[in-house]
């Protein structure tokens, strides 16, 4: 029998091993942690943690089954074997077991439920349902509205799918929750670019950028609604920035045509819708570019 001083030791140089990403010792020494002392759901859950940074992944579920069956509560080890296999991208395995835990809602605790019901939205989102994610972001804001990126993720789903009041009013709270988060206000300025409100569109962007300021798409998009309120030359230099971030954002690139179409600078028109459909073919913008570009050309010939 080993004393509790002892496994201390073990799990505290288990833990060690770990942290120096020394994971085959760290192996080791939980697999004799486990063996003498069964009922420690801790040990069991940190060697499957090993196990799983090994891309053990079937050992690891067996480790966590095992903790399951030893374990007096083993609701939060069955939500780690879901979460195991979303985190490797097999959705339904991970559904398999979040579903054996949605039926128990009652008996969980509310943090518990929270992540829960997140995870659960992830998994649907991996099998491509919508309304199922949507429907457990909701349940994760009910039951928690401060969750972290719920708002965000909630709003994303709502622009998504084109219901911009809700979106908008849902990612109001995510940036008055975390006035720092980027893509919170980006998220706030694509739905209200959807509601062509441009102004308030440019003021997000802008708070994005200023938080993040390599990130292409925010300087695109600011870019593109400054186009639409007219401020061409302002416009082209958050363009210009988004493509030198990133020479493949073909919105970027479909964007300074339209801008050089309206002041009638046609050649570079030209070279930017052409450039965007060499980057994607089939883009509707830059198509559709490039008619309005002949019929400009044609009206003053």
């Amino acid at each position: 029998m080993v004393d509790e001083p002892t496994l201390s030791q073990w799990l505290e140089q288990a833990r060690g091993f770990v942290d120096d990403r020394k994971f085959l010792h760290a192996l080791q020494l939980y697999h004799k942690i486990t063996a003498a002392a069964p009922s420690l759901d801790l040990a069991w859950v940190e060697l499957a943690y090993v196990q799983f940074e090994l891309k053990q992944y079937g050992a690891a579920e067996r480790t966590l089954l095992k903790a399951v069956a030893a374990s007096d509560q083993p609701q939060e080890i069955l939500f780690l074997v879901g979460n195991l296999y979303l985190k490797i991208g097999q959705h339904s395995k991970a559904l398999s077991y979040y579903k054996k835990l949605l039926g128990l809602q009652r008996a969980l605790s509310a943090d518990l439920r929270a992540h829960l019901n997140f995870n659960t939205a992830l998994a649907y989102y991996g099998r491509g349902n919508p309304k199922l994610v949507e429907i457990h972001f909701r349940a994760t804001r009910k039951i928690d509205p401060r969750f972290p990126r719920i708002n965000e993720s909630l709003g994303e789903l709502l622009v998504r799918r084109g219901a911009y009041a809700e979106a908008i009013q849902c990612l109001k709270q995510a940036v008055a929750l975390e006035p720092y988060s980027w893509i919170g206000h980006f998220l706030l300025g694509t739905a209200y670019a959807k509601v062509y409100d441009h102004r308030n569109a440019h003021e997000q962007f802008v708070a994005a950028i200023d938080m993040n300021p390599k990130e292409p798409r925010a300087w695109q998009m600011c870019g593109e609604v400054l186009l639409s309120l007219q401020r061409l030359g302002e416009a082209e230099r958050y363009l210009h920035k988004a493509l030198e971030l990133n020479p493949l954002l073909t919105d970027a690139a479909v964007d300074l045509g339209y801008l050089f179409l309206q002041r009638g600078d046609y050649q570079r028109a030209r070279e930017c819708f052409e450039h965007a459909l060499q980057l994607d073919p089939g883009n509707s913008k830059a198509l559709q570019g490039t008619r309005e570009l002949k019929l400009a050309q044609h009206s003053i010939s």
